[in-house]
């Protein structure tokens, strides 16, 4: 073995004082009490789910008062894309189907065109055909962050969407058109078709009755559902 010398340099110790971190805390909205605050004659509380939610207890949700519900069919691997099923569409609509809970559908886009519009109803149509949907069909179209990609006007972003509702309205289904409160107010012109807003706040004063849902939050808690899932609220209209 072979001696070296070194030189060892001995500090006082350091005493860490700092308090111990707090542990992150984290906020999530109870379904009862969105049902506390916001249930009436003339409202339905429901919530939107897609693979994100894994494996649904279904029995549990229903017991837990939940009024609807919509699901994912799946969407597009971006422009003009190929075309996806949701990971749980078929598991999330059989399931809601058998315990009588209704279903609405939604449909994530990126179709460019009206002709793209039109070629993603009749493929959501080939998907839902066969199960029982009595609520809306929803076009849900947010890719805001790459938007000059599409080469759209505001009047040919709206044109797309009444194109697929359009489309699925003469196959039978009411359509409706999802979308945050700050583009439905700025960018998306008016439509006739129904509106699913999506703004979340925790005000119970707070009501969005001159839209048909109401996406009130992204962090709701469930029995049934392990994670997180959309809560929202349906107007009842007379």
């Amino acid at each position: 073995m072979k001696d070296d010398d070194f030189t060892l340099y001995v500090k006082e110790r350091v005493v860490n004082n700092s308090k111990p971190s707090t542990p992150q805390v984290i906020n999530r909205t109870a379904f009862s009490d969105i049902i506390t605050n916001y249930k009436t004659d003339k409202t339905k509380i429901g919530l939107d789910v897609s693979g994100y939610q894994g494996e649904i207890d279904y029995d549990a949700v229903k017991a837990a008062g939940v009024e609807f519900v919509f699901i994912k069919v799946g969407g597009t691997l971006g422009i003009d894309g190929e075309y996806y099923v949701d990971s749980k569409f078929k598991r999330n609509i059989e399931g809601f189907n058998r315990v009588g809970i209704p279903v609405g559908i939604y449909f994530f886009s990126y179709a460019p065109s009206k002709k793209s519009a039109i070629k993603d109803a009749e493929w959501v149509y080939e998907q839902i055909k066969d199960y029982k949907v009595e609520l809306p069909v929803v076009y849900d179209w947010e890719n805001w962050s790459f938007y000059n990609e599409f080469n759209l006007s505001f009047y040919n972003l709206t044109a797309n969407a009444e194109a697929f509702l359009d489309t699925l309205n003469k196959k039978g289904y009411e359509g409706m058109l999802y979308g945050s409160k700050n583009y439905i107010d700025k960018i998306w012109l008016k439509t006739d078709y129904p509106i699913w807003v999506a703004h979340y706040t925790s005000d119970p004063t707070v009501s969005y009755e001159e839209y048909a849902y109401w996406q009130i939050c992204d962090n709701g808690q469930i029995d049934g559902i392990y994670g997180n899932v959309d809560i929202n609220i349906m107007y009842v209209k007379e």
